[in-house]
């Protein structure tokens, strides 16, 4: 088994890769994955499909440019995509953040409330009746609830005293667990064999094989590739960052040159390029503080 993943690492890209996930949920020419996607963990129709800001090679260098890449939101890649009668978000979050939680609520309910506003052509809907169902999905690289191996949770408005649902659609918060045994259907153990790079059984969707196809090293452009490499470096930098913080204490909170710690950190992260909010963030130093001995090393 671990001969096979080997293989597959050297044949594909790894799906959880920012770009890759970006790529084959986010492209408006692969939007049957996508559907293919939510239908397999809501069970639903998701008819007229069209992604939000869909993946481009020219935004992601960009972003990588710029180093964005760098801040990495905990490891987070975002889909945006609107239905028919709902809007749709797909978020990968691969590890723990103190924060996920409130944020898995924020995005989802704040695209729900920006519904509503001005009409801008003449018929359309106003105020109220502009709010439609918002469906999100959170695929999870960790072990987010105890207590249960079940893969999948799905929360929604409820009545807790009767029992009874909210009686109208308005919301649905859907978590995947990559690492828990328990799904549901076939069809969502194979989205985690593709997530993990386990091999895909023959009785897998086609649109599933189509995901494997995309992130398929050949098939991939040599500036994407490139971009995957630095991608992953940045990662790795802003991982094995964290381990060093956690290991000297910060994590925990000791006090013993805890100061001269996060300053060592901050000028690494500096000489690799992340931008000052990054390294606010994860060190706790102030930005103007940054900005000074950013200064102080001449960059």
């Amino acid at each position: 088994m671990e001969n096979e993943r080997s293989e597959a690492r050297a044949i594909y890209v790894n799906p959880t890769n920012d770009l890759a996930f970006r790529k084959t949920f986010g492209s408006e020419e692969h939007t049957p994955i996508l559907a293919g996607f939510i239908k397999d963990f809501f069970f639903i129709e998701p008819t007229a499909l069209a992604v939000e800001n869909p993946y481009s090679i020219k935004a992601y260098r960009e972003m990588l440019k710029d180093k964005v890449a760098a801040n990495l939101r905990a490891t987070i890649s975002d889909v945006a995509a609107t239905m028919d009668f709902a809007d749709y978000r797909l978020e990968l979050q691969l590890r723990k953040d103190i924060n996920f939680n409130e944020r898995s609520l924020y995005y989802p309910l704040n695209k729900f409330v920006n519904r509503y506003g001005v009409v801008k052509q003449e018929g359309e809907k106003s105020g109220y009746a502009r709010l439609r169902p918002i469906y999100s999905m959170s695929v999870l690289g960790y072990n987010h609830f105890n207590g249960d191996d079940d893969a999948l949770r799905i929360f929604q408005l409820y009545d807790i005293k009767r029992n009874k649902r909210f009686p109208k659609d308005i919301l649905n918060l859907g978590y995947f667990e990559l690492l828990k045994p328990n799904v549901e259907t076939d069809n969502q153990r194979h989205w985690q064999d593709y997530f993990l790079q386990r091999p895909l059984s023959d009785d897998a969707p086609s649109y599933i094989k189509d995901a494997l196809d995309i992130i398929k090293r050949v098939n991939m452009k040599e500036e994407e590739l490139d971009m995957v490499i630095q991608a992953e470096h940045l990662q790795s930098l802003y991982e094995d960052t964290i381990a060093y913080a956690k290991n000297e204490g910060i994590a925990e909170g000791r006090a013993e040159g805890k100061a001269e710690i996060k300053v060592e950190i901050a000028k690494s992260m500096l000489l690799e390029g992340y931008p000052t909010d990054a390294i606010s963030k994860l060190t706790g130093i102030g930005e103007q503080e940054i900005l000074e001995l950013k200064g102080k090393m001449r960059l």
